[in-house]
């Protein structure tokens, strides 16, 4: 740890020693083991008294916000991955600063960071009159409290994309503004906790919450490959309203976010999402295209394509992977009606990548079945 990390481990642990009456609550925020506990107080923050020193981008004000913000989903026992939506949303609704808003006269009078004019929603996430009074709302321990009791009535909360999770709590009329968010939200979590990474403790993404290397290896035939993800086959290869479906669909209940494998060594030869479809959020039917996506050429001008990542592949053009290495995650991006992965085979194909097509294009079934490594759920 060095000495940055050190000093905003310190100051961290000054701000939440909150005072209530002059008494000093569980002054705790323990950084590298990361064990914190938040005071009980619920005092409004004081502007120009903020002992925490700037982090990242965010100044010392915004970072005693994700201080508190932390602490409090520590004090709560929220798992990791809350603090991370947590702050993503504050980051989004307030850039982390405690608003008052010109349209709410009481929110003027207590201290602030700035104002807003978004109705009558007011603090760090621009919250309204239904979770609690302007003071409540304005106090940053209050505000933080409330979010994480919403978050955690949402059903699978855990296993959404980021932006889906903190829709699901605030109703935003921008319901996909949140997941630009998720990679600031994730280094500030780790520098006020004194952490290399979120994910040293489950705060990654739901996809791998403790890094890929964390998923493990899985079995591979006797041929060398392996099954790129063992889920029912939903939609087989061959003709579909006038043109090839030049693969196979994969899925079952709740298979968003899990690990997509590489069906055999080979090297990455494509990793991209169609400029004209949908990236990082869900796609629909009305879409084309396999969204994010990898290639991958295998000896003998053999090329595997997967499809409908849920975002941007752990791996990158001209790696090399073995089989069973964990490639992505499933998603629904691009022209996808539903979270699947989309697996290609493709043989005899020219050296260089885009020679992958439906002109070479050859049944995934039958052609792991003779690798030894079957598709399907129950092989």
């Amino acid at each position: 740890m060095n000495r940055r990390s050190v000093a905003l481990g310190v100051a961290v642990l000054a701000v939440v020693m909150l005072m209530c009456g002059g008494t000093v609550v569980l002054p705790l925020v323990m950084f590298g083991q990361a064990q914190a506990e938040a005071a009980a107080c619920e005092l409004p923050s004081l502007p120009g008294a903020s002992p925490v020193p700037g982090a990242g981008g965010w100044g010392s004000a915004e970072t005693t916000h994700a201080a508190t913000i932390v602490a409090v989903g520590r004090q709560r026992q929220v798992p990791p991955r809350g603090y991370v939506i947590a702050l993503a949303t504050a980051m989004q609704e307030s850039t982390l600063r405690n608003l008052a808003n010109a349209n709410v006269p009481e929110s003027l009078t207590l201290p602030h960071e700035g104002v807003g004019r978004d109705h009558d929603s007011v603090g760090l996430f621009q919250q309204r009159p239904g979770w609690g009074s302007v003071r409540e709302r304005m106090t940053p321990t209050y505000a933080a409290g409330k979010f994480y009791e919403a978050l955690l009535r949402v059903d699978g909360w855990q296993r959404m994309r980021l932006t889906d999770a903190a829709q699901a709590v605030q109703r935003s009329g921008y319901p996909e503004e949140y997941q630009k968010w998720e990679d600031d939200a994730e280094q500030l979590a780790a520098l006020v906790l004194g952490l290399p990474s979120i994910d040293d403790i489950g705060g990654g993404a739901p996809t791998a919450p403790c890094g890929i290397d964390d998923l493990g290896p899985v079995p591979v035939g006797p041929g060398g490959w392996v099954q790129p993800i063992r889920a029912s086959i939903v939609s087989g290869f061959g003709p579909r309203g006038g043109r090839l479906h030049a693969g196979v669909d994969l899925s079952q209940a709740d298979v968003r976010g899990d690990a997509i494998r590489a069906a055999s060594t080979g090297v990455v030869e494509q990793v991209k999402c169609d400029w004209y479809t949908t990236c990082d959020r869900d796609g629909n039917t009305s879409q084309r295209g396999c969204g994010w996506y990898v290639d991958i050429r295998h000896p003998g001008n053999i090329v595997t394509r997967y499809c409908h990542m849920i975002q941007r592949p752990e791996v990158s053009i001209g790696q090399q992977v073995t089989a069973g290495t964990v490639i992505g995650f499933v998603g629904n991006s691009g022209g996808s009606s539903g979270p699947h992965l989309h697996f290609e085979v493709h043989v005899n194909v020219p050296k260089g990548p885009h020679h992958a097509n439906g002109s070479n294009a050859v049944d995934p079934v039958p052609f792991m079945r003779a690798r030894g490594a079957p598709l399907g759920a129950g092989t």
